[in-house]
């Protein structure tokens, strides 16, 4: 059937795209849309171009993602789907935030959460806040990012969303900090990684700790900031995550190298290898220039 071989390629596609192979990902999508469209399936053809907008926005390539989006929103409102217009509007805001279309941007996303709020999705208008609040954040609007991030924080929690709530803890945390409130700061991240955790999310809870170590570190509480940014490292290297343990390796040697020289030239050592089994050959590049400078000293 017509459904049946839709969903097939956009399977197809998806496997493609995560195997770097993106021209053809890009016709396995476009086949499937024509294949919804074949069926007469609206929704369907409007989740292909939603996906095939995502491709595209991925690959840099703007203006075809924007036209897939727009075809996909309309494609939901024929349809009568307020979640899915929500979802490509949400989708055109946070491609025009990132061609610095900001005005462009608000309009979308006020319009992705009227018909969120419309739809009683409560996580999927928070989610819709967070990116707003991101962007206000970026154009130096901290006041107005802390309304939209609280704003989305009630709604994640009225949603049982511990992963949204998390994610907005953080990004309070961002704005906190920027706003020179430290202990509310410290209070969003451990309130994240604590609920990261309970979620199992390692990675998510030791990019939390990491970012809990860092900021500690700079107001001086050496110790405390050492403390969460070794749980990070370990939380990565349960998770695979060989970048985030190099960076958080490196992170902890700089704030070591004072008090235990031979334990941060043994992380920094660390973080090189870690790099370069990641094939980040400039990272590895920058560790060593660290170890050498710290050697020199």
């Amino acid at each position: 059937m017509a459904e049946s071989r839709a969903d097939d390629s956009l399977r197809q596609a998806e496997h493609l795209w995560m195997a770097g192979e993106e021209q053809r990902a890009r016709e396995a999508y476009r086949r499937a849309r024509m294949q919804f469209r074949e069926a007469d399936d609206r929704p369907g053809e409007a989740n292909a171009l939603v996906l095939l907008g995502d491709l595209e926005h991925r690959l840099g390539h703007g203006e075809a993602a924007q036209t897939a989006y727009i075809e996909a929103r309309g494609l939901y409102t024929l349809a009568g789907d307020q979640h899915g217009q929500a979802e490509a509007l949400a989708r055109l805001g946070a491609l025009c935030q990132s061609d610095h279309r900001d005005d462009e941007a608000r309009q979308y996303f006020a319009a992705a959460r009227t018909l969120m709020h419309g739809a009683a999705d409560s996580s999927g208008e928070a989610q819709v806040l967070k990116r707003w609040g991101h962007l206000e954040r970026n154009a130096g609007a901290q006041d107005v990012a802390l309304d939209l991030f609280h704003q989305a924080l009630v709604l994640y929690r009225h949603a049982g969303d511990g992963l949204g709530e998390a994610k907005t803890l953080r990004a309070l945390a961002g704005v906190h900090r920027d706003l020179g409130h430290t202990d509310r700061a410290h209070g969003d991240l451990e309130r994240a990684a604590d609920l990261f955790g309970d979620q199992g999310d390692m990675l998510g809870q030791a990019g939390a700790l990491a970012q809990l170590g860092q900021m500690l570190g700079v107001i001086g509480a050496t110790a405390e900031a050492i403390r969460h940014l070794t749980r990070a490292v370990t939380l990565s290297a349960k998770g695979g995550n060989l970048r985030g343990e190099a960076d958080f390796l490196t992170e902890l040697a700089r704030l070591e190298i004072a008090i235990e020289p031979a334990r941060a030239r043994e992380h920094f050592a660390h973080a090189a290898r870690l790099y370069s089994q990641a094939g980040l050959d400039e990272m590895v590049t920058m560790v060593e220039g660290e170890m050498g400078r710290q050697e020199d000293f």
